[in-house]
């Protein structure tokens, strides 16, 4: 008699319980990239270039990571004693963009439609870069974790970065824009993924 009193309060406060629904979200990111800068200063003119290539894999769901690449130029050139100047922005998703995963070398060919803000037209931009990693790669890693009594998150990511060298050609209008112009460049990729979980009651 005291078991199925006992079983009966039991099953009673079960059902008093209520239902609890989580809610769990993931993201996975894993990418590499090459960018370069160049640049020139006189005493009547100024140059600069800055360049961005890179490929990932982003995975936010169910099924296969989806893969990206892409691209970005941008250009200003600016002459103090004539007052002339032209600018422009543009990108480029099928663009041939090959890194190795040691960072030591990278490479990119294609044809860039930019908009010149100077003329409010579009130009083509021929761009055939390489680079060249130099010196050591330096590496870093993080990880957050943040959990309350209905709600947890977690985020890693690790990196590499190398300097490189960077040779080649950017040309607009038959012109080199960055030919004789001082250079920068870097080598890098990283991972990254993130978890969070909602409990609802």
């Amino acid at each position: 008699m005291k078991t199925a009193v006992a079983g009966a309060i039991l099953a009673t406060f079960s059902l008093s319980l209520p239902a609890v629904a989580a809610t769990t979200t993931k993201y996975q990111f894993k990418g590499q990239n090459a960018s370069a800068s160049f640049y020139q200063y006189d005493d009547c003119n100024s140059t600069s270039v800055y360049i961005n290539a890179f490929t990932s894999r982003v995975k936010d769901g169910p099924g296969a990571p989806t893969p990206q690449m892409g691209a970005d130029l941008y250009y200003d050139t600016y002459n103090f004693c004539n007052g002339t100047y032209s600018s422009g922005y543009g990108s480029s998703p099928n663009a041939n963009f090959t890194i190795d995963n040691q960072l030591s070398s990278a490479s990119l060919r294609g044809t860039f439609v930019v908009y010149d803000y100077s003329s409010g037209t579009n130009k083509n931009v021929s761009v055939a870069l390489t680079w060249t990693g130099i010196g050591s790669t330096s590496t870093g890693r993080s990880d957050y974790t943040y959990q309350t009594q209905n709600y947890f998150s977690r985020y890693r990511s690790n990196g590499s970065y190398r300097e490189a060298q960077v040779t080649g050609s950017i040309t607009i209008d038959g012109t080199n824009l960055i030919e004789n112009l001082f250079s920068y460049g870097s080598l890098s990729s990283s991972k990254s993924g993130s978890l969070e979980r909602t409990t609802r009651r």
